[in-house]
């Protein structure tokens, strides 16, 4: 949760339980609202895994071998092949004449060749009810997912594959001479298209690689109509005399696209996660230069990279993963500053080796996530872990309402006339609280002058005082003490739940988890607290109180959610409501 939110809510509370500490015995009271960076490349060799033959490129590896070439060398010699995704965009594929991206990692990772007579790579499209992807069988990994139920920032599907990193799902052998990717190899595929039409509930595309050592590798893609997730099985034949290590590494390199207008706000909310004996380790990465992060070792469950809204997830389906590795980097862009987040899996190696994974690209969508048991839902932020269970209620509230009301921004104020409704016992004594220290007022004075000297004793009367009257001096606060955990209930939903995403309300606002254009609900939101506090002011030394509190509440919340705006608005509008019909028709006389 950002600082400046955390600020607001803060200075609200100790602003308020400051007042009736202080306040309330010297003046009458008022009552409470409620940088990319450029590796080396070198030309990768011919590794025979059964002998060990091969040669270090650019002499790399032996002493006083000949310096590397740069990247910018190896350009003149071998130029990226263009990509071009679903939606347009341009991106350069991985030559399998260089060595793998290896900027997470203290060791070189080279591509393992493509045979001699490898198929030329193609694209292979996978489309369901929710999604259109595409395979390419050079690596046989995922470059490209959209989404096509949410709205993406040119106005079509959401793009889930950074169309100009590594794609994934990689896989790096590990072997006596250091870590090998798959991704150089040429897989070739027993079908050109996966296209799930109505009446067709599955279907997969197998690809199948041979490596110059003999070793051959097979994953197979499997989807269902009505499904986000994607079934992967990797099999891996021919390695019983080569020198293989005891591990290979599953990869998601390229991380995961930025999806919103607002991406700053998107980016704010990258992390890199990976499930640890059954704790979920969310890590705040890519936002600055470090050194590779090592391998984290222990039962893991799942690793995943997720945006604002989206989430991107491996899952090893039959047997559990010996560790994970997580890092980040900074990644300059014309537009903005970017960020790269690398997850893998380390699964123990052998031959013959059959694994399945289950690989999610979509929504952070709670009951999506928890469908599949593997706790996937813990990636969706529900903030700290005392306001969780109130956020999910909220939610499920939400969701709930949204059943019968089509508009959120109506689901919204009427889930705030229920809130109302369930504190009105509360707010009621609030408010009876409020108007019977106003009525003591002249008693309370009177004491200060006549214990002036001594405020223990001064003390003491107050609390007598109190005890006779039936006063609670704090009792003003209960109620907004209560909305306050709503209030960053709904501030976390609407921030990173996908359920508010692009929920327009009316006119000029048109997605409830951003900040109103305009103002005009912020404005109102001033107004409204405003209102409130002359409504219950009995002193003119309040004023500078009750004029300063709502304008710096006002430029600190004027950039939040719409949505949580229009929810307190709502709440003060009803509050005065009720503080109207207490002042009407319950007064309460003063103190004789």
């Amino acid at each position: 949760m950002e600082k400046r939110v955390l600020g607001a809510f803060g200075l609200i509370i100790l602003t308020w339980i400051g007042y009736y500490y202080i306040i309330y015995p010297m003046y009458a009271p008022q009552g409470p609202p409620p940088v990319d960076r450029t590796f080396t490349e070198e030309r990768t060799e011919d590794f025979d895994f059964a002998t060990g033959a091969g040669t270090d490129p650019a002499g790399a590896g032996t002493q006083g071998g000949t310096p590397e070439p740069a990247y910018e060398a190896l350009e003149e010699e071998a130029s990226p092949e263009p990509a071009v995704t679903p939606n347009g965009r341009t991106a350069s594929r991985p030559r399998d004449d260089l060595p793998a991206a290896s900027w997470d990692r203290s060791e070189r990772v080279l591509f393992l060749p493509p045979v001699e007579g490898a198929p030329e790579p193609r694209d292979i499209v996978v489309e369901n009810r929710y999604y259109r992807g595409v395979i390419s069988t050079r690596g046989g990994v995922i470059t490209s997912w959209i989404l096509k139920d949410y709205r993406g920032i040119g106005g079509e599907g959401v793009e889930l594959v950074p169309p100009d990193r590594e794609s994934g799902p990689d896989i790096i052998l590990t072997t006596e001479r250091g870590p090998r990717s798959t991704r150089g190899l040429r897989f070739a595929a027993d079908r050109d298209a996966v296209v799930l039409g109505p009446g067709q509930a599955s279907g997969s595309v197998t690809l199948t690689a041979d490596t110059p050592g003999g070793l051959t590798i097979t994953k197979v893609f499997a989807i269902n109509r009505d499904d986000y997730a994607v079934d992967l099985r990797v099999r891996i034949d021919g390695g019983e005399n080569l020198a293989l290590g005891s591990k290979y590494y599953l990869r998601w390199g390229g991380g995961i696209n930025v999806t919103e207008k607002d991406w700053d706000q998107d980016l704010y909310a990258f992390r890199g996660f990976a499930s640890l004996n059954d704790t979920v380790i969310d890590e705040d990465l890519g936002t600055e230069l470090e050194d590779p992060r090592p391998e984290t070792t222990g039962e893991t469950h799942w690793v995943g990279v997720r945006s604002k809204y989206f989430f991107t997830a491996m899952v090893p389906v039959d047997r559990k993963a010996r560790g994970y590795r997580l890092n980040g980097r900074p990644v300059q862009r014309p537009e903005y500053d970017d960020r790269q987040i690398a997850a893998e899996l380390s699964m123990g190696l052998a031959s013959p080796l059959v694994d399945n994974f289950l690989i999610y690209l979509g929504p952070v969508h709670y009951d999506t996530l928890e469908q599949y048991g593997y706790g996937l839902e813990g990636a969706v932020d529900l903030g700290w872990t005392i306001i969780q269970p109130i956020s999910r209620i909220t939610l499920i509230s939400l969701v709930w309402l949204h059943q019968f009301i089509t508009n959120y921004g109506i689901v919204i104020i009427v889930l705030s006339i229920i809130v109302k409704i369930l504190l009105f016992p509360l707010t009621h004594k609030s408010m009876k609280a409020t108007q019977g220290m106003a009525a003591l007022q002249p008693k309370m004075e009177s004491l200060k002058e006549k214990f002036k000297n001594d405020s223990t004793k001064l003390n003491q009367e107050m609390m007598k005082l109190y005890r006779e009257a039936g006063v609670n001096p704090l009792g003003g606060c209960l109620p907004l003490l209560l909305q306050m955990p709503i209030l960053i209930a709904l501030y976390t939903i609407f921030s990173s739940t996908i359920e508010l995403r692009d929920a327009p309300f009316v006119g000029w606002i048109q997605d409830l988890s951003l900040r109103d254009p305009y103002y005009v609900l912020p404005v109102l939101m001033a107004a409204t607290m405003l209102l409130q506090s002359k409504m219950t002011m009995k002193d003119p030394r309040q004023a500078m109180f009750v004029y300063i509190m709502p304008a710096v509440l006002f430029f600190i919340m004027m950039n939040l959610p719409s949505g949580l705006i229009l929810y307190w608005t709502m709440i003060n509008v009803l509050t005065i409501a009720q503080q109207a019909i207490q002042n009407r028709w319950f007064p309460v006389q003063p103190a004789k």
